[in-house]
């Protein structure tokens, strides 16, 4: 498959797993919140580091202005990565970038598998928290 068709995929997988019961994410970098089919998947390490393009920390949800406009808000986007992974993170990721080796397509076909799993058990998990009709019904 054609690496930019894999991302498309992944990103996908990604933003849909991220997403809340109304498919809403939040921007990593400014806070704003829309619909996962209207943000984008954002990079700390340019994604043509191969080595770190498909890597979970060095992805996250990102509005299209941070994204695209604002050249990833990078500075904001080091801040709050930092914050959730800690300051070796920065380290980990630069040396990935430069020393490690692209995924290869079946590994990131595994990832898009994952998260679409995790996605499946999110939304189950979700049903389970609501009353069945039954029980909204009992309590009335």
């Amino acid at each position: 498959m054609e690496s930019e068709k894999l991302w498309k995929k992944f990103s996908k997988a990604y933003r849909e797993y991220k997403a809340n019961e109304y498919g809403y994410v939040i921007c990593f970098t400014c806070g704003y919140s829309n619909h996962y089919k209207r943000m984008d998947t954002g990079h700390y390490i340019d994604r043509r580091h191969g080595a770190v393009k498909f890597n979970p920390l060095n992805i996250e949800i990102q509005c299209m202005i941070c994204n695209r406009l604002n050249n990833g808000e990078i500075e904001k986007y080091r801040k709050n990565l930092i914050e959730r992974y800690g300051a070796d993170v920065e380290e980990l990721l630069h040396n990935e970038a430069k020393f490690g080796a692209p995924m290869l397509q079946h590994e990131v076909e595994t990832m898009i598998t994952y998260y679409k799993q995790l996605k499946k058990l999110k939304d189950e998990a979700r049903q389970n928290l609501r009353p069945s009709d039954s029980e909204a019904k009992e309590e009335v």
